[in-house]
């Protein structure tokens, strides 16, 4: 019964999300690019994430939860690294600052409209060809202390499946040592219920907050931090839902 019930409320959640997505994308945030500040698309941005946290909570039945939230800081710039499994996750990152910026690959700047938006919410510019996980975060690095404002990684580098496991990235261990910049980590759920694909499940997406790190971790200590928070934790959480099933054995991908 559970699968026909996820499976109705997957189809509705579709017809209604997506079509939100473009119509207000389309109407409510292109045209806040045209005034002089951000202000005004964080604003946008803001409503449209609260705005795709109902509907998932009251078309797809996914509740969500925020654990440790109250450890942030509420000004000021520091480095997100967090779990990434579902576009739920920037959803309900972006609500607990509105100020915060992101790595965008430099090739998403040239499309219109959406490299204009890009540009308006001051996300930072990024070459994913590079090689070498430093390259290029030093300029990172000196943009955000500019900005003052948080910075969201995701060291899996991609969105992973619930039970599959990949590399971490290093970036953010770079990014912290070139700007002492506070770690918060993040673990999540969010994959077991807004799925990367058409069908979700209902349930509670956990959004949990760790940190700080502590300052002056040597590199093999930060990305052993980070495979606790962001990996072990992430799974943890996952094995206590009702789905954990789909749990039962762990995929090791390709870096």
């Amino acid at each position: 019964m559970i699968h026909l019930i996820n499976g109705i409320r997957s189809i509705l959640f579709n017809l209604t999300y997506y079509p939100f997505t473009l119509i207000y994308c389309s109407i409510g945030l292109m045209p806040l690019c045209l005034f002089k500040t951000d202000r005004a698309l964080r604003k946008g941005i803001h409503i449209y994430c609260v705005g795709s946290l109902w509907i998932a909570r009251w078309v797809m039945g996914i509740r969500y939860e925020y654990r440790g939230a109250e450890k942030l800081p509420k000004e000021g710039a520091f480095i997100f690294a967090a779990a990434h499994q579902s576009n739920m996750d920037p959803i309900m990152t972006f609500p607990l600052r509105n100020d915060l910026t992101a790595l965008a690959k430099k090739q998403l700047f040239l499309v219109p409209f959406i490299g204009q938006a890009l540009k308006k919410a001051r996300i930072v510019r990024i070459d994913r060809e590079s090689r070498t996980a430093h390259k290029g975060m030093e300029d990172v690095a000196k943009h955000i202390i500019e900005l003052g404002r948080p910075l969201i990684v995701y060291p899996q580098a991609t969105r992973v499946k619930p039970g599959h496991h990949r590399k971490l990235k290093s970036g953010a261990y770079y990014l912290q040592a070139d700007t002492n910049l506070p770690v918060y980590t993040v673990s999540t759920n969010t994959g077991l219920f807004w799925t990367k694909g058409f069908w979700h499940r209902m349930g509670t997406a956990v959004y949990e907050i760790h940190g700080p790190l502590e300052a002056g971790l040597d590199k093999a200590a930060f990305m052993e931090r980070l495979e606790e928070d962001v990996v072990r934790r992430s799974d943890q959480l996952m094995l206590e839902t009702r789905y954990a099933g789909l749990l039962s054995h762990i995929v090791e991908d390709d870096a």
